[in-house]
This record gives C-alpha cells, structure tokens and sequence, in this order.
C-alpha cells in the first residue's frame, strides 16, 4: 500500500508539472506571437517608415532607397525573439503534453540560446552604454546638420530626415539630438519665419509646445496653432532643453524596475 501511494503522490508531482509547464508555455507561445506581430507592425507602420530615414545603416543611397534602417533591424530582432519565444512555447507545451524527447530537447536547445543571449545583452548595456552614446549622438546630429530642412509648413516640403525629426520632437517633446543647440549648423533649412520674414526661426516650431501629442498629430495641426509657437521658434522662449536621445533614455530609465522585473522572471522560468 504505501508502495502503491508513493506511485500515486509521484504521478500527481509529475502532473503538476506537467501543468506548470503547459501554462508556462502557453505564455511564451502569446508573447512570442505578440512580438511577431509588434515586428511586422513596425515594418509597415506609416508613423515608423518616418524615422525610418533618420537611422540609416549606410548613408549609401541604395540603403536609403531600399529604407534598411536601425528601425528596421530592430524590427527584424523583434520578429526573430518572437518566433523564438513562438516555437520554444510549441515545442515546451507538445513536449510537457506527449513527454516527447525530441520536443523536449528542441525546447532545452532553445531555452539555452535565450538565456546565453540574455546574459551577453546584459553584459553589452552595462559594458558600452556610454560608449554607445558617444558614437550614436554624433550619427543624429550629422543627420540634421545634413539633412534637416525645416518643418513642412507653408510652400516647404522637407525630405524624409527632416520629417523624421519633427515627428520625434513633437511626440517626444525634446529638441535635437543632444539640445537644441544641434540646429545652429542646418545649411539647407532657411529658417524664414513664413508668416513674419523680418525674423528667422532658430530653432524648428516642433522644439515648442504645440499641441497634444496623444490626440493630434503633427502633420494635422492647424496653422492657428503653429504661429502660436513662432515666437518661441524665433527667440527660444520655452523651447524644450532636453535632447531626444535623453529623453528617449529617460523614458526607458522610468521603466526600468518594470523591465528587470520582468526579464528575472522570465529568466526564473526558463532557467526552472
């Protein structure tokens, strides 16, 4: 008898889990799946294809032509986490469900991939993160010295870099990629104030506050509410201090507890 419940108390243990795994593996099967469907959307996104120009991998212009951007690499590393995550939650749960081996040491394979990967970006982040700044902010200010052609705005049609930077700066309220002061060299912008030509903006309409961007976009704004933000263009009266590479880290900084929290538990999970 006592032979006979501890086969009982040992197949309900192997049961369970069975069922911790399942339900584990039906997460990483929905993430996975979410992620695929965040890569694909931010390949086709209109919104994205914008900044799409402001990060490109060459300044080659077949580059350019073909739109391959730091975007779109992010996107593609996004897609294949997602179909990682997608295939290691369909090989974790068939494998937990049949006890198939083959399965099961698909997902063992997986799962050390992810977890070497993990580590590694750690390692990266913490390792060249000011390193990382100091070659990258350089990059975006050569992008609007170069290419930055002002705000779309009266008979002004701006090339895709300038379009680029206006929806960053509207949405993120900040200016340039440092500071504002990253538009004093911008050959190519004219910087004439449409509506009075007696003054020269300095800096673009889109480093003031102008609008919300929750409920408008730029592109859509009325020229009521542009002009309202000429003077702080003229004479820098309000104009956002903080650079968009700051304040993009920023964002990501207010996040982080909820980032490590999630990327242990994940570890936790994978690792068990």
């Amino acid at each position: 008898m006592a032979f006979g419940s501890g086969r009982s108390s040992m197949s309900c243990g192997i049961r369970l889990i069975q069922i911790i795994m399942v339900v584990f593996n039906v997460l990483f099967f929905l993430v996975g799946a979410a992620l695929l469907a965040l890569g694909i959307y931010v390949m086709v996104d209109p919104k994205f294809q914008k900044i799409k120009a402001l990060l490109p991998i060459n300044t080659n212009n077949s580059y350019l032509d073909q739109g391959f951007s730091y975007i779109t690499m992010i996107a593609i590393v996004v897609v294949v986490l997602g179909s990682i995550l997608f295939i290691l939650g369909f090989c974790g749960c068939c494998g937990a469900m049949r006890r198939s081996i083959c399965l099961l040491t698909v997902y063992s394979i997986l799962v050390g991939i992810i977890i070497i990967v993990e580590v590694a970006l750690t390692i990266y982040i913490v390792s060249f993160q000011s390193k990382f700044k100091e070659q990258f902010v350089p990059k975006l200010q050569e992008s609007i010295s170069k290419g930055y052609q002002g705000p779309p705005i009266k008979e002004n049609e701006p090339g895709a870099v300038s379009l680029a930077w206006d929806f960053i700066m509207y949405n993120l309220k900040c200016c340039g990629a440092h500071n504002s002061t990253d538009f004093r060299n911008t050959p190519k912008w004219n910087k004439i104030n449409p509506w009075i030509p007696e003054q020269s903006f300095k800096y673009p309409l889109t480093c003031c506050p102008m609008g919300n961007a929750w409920t408008q976009d730029w592109t859509t704004l009325s020229e009521e509410t542009l002009m309202k933000a000429q003077q702080c263009a003229v004479d820098g009266t309000d104009v956002y201090q903080t650079g968009c590479y700051d304040k993009l880290l920023d964002i990501i900084v207010s996040h982080k507890l909820y980032i490590i929290i999630g990327a242990v538990a994940v570890l936790v999970i994978e690792v068990s």
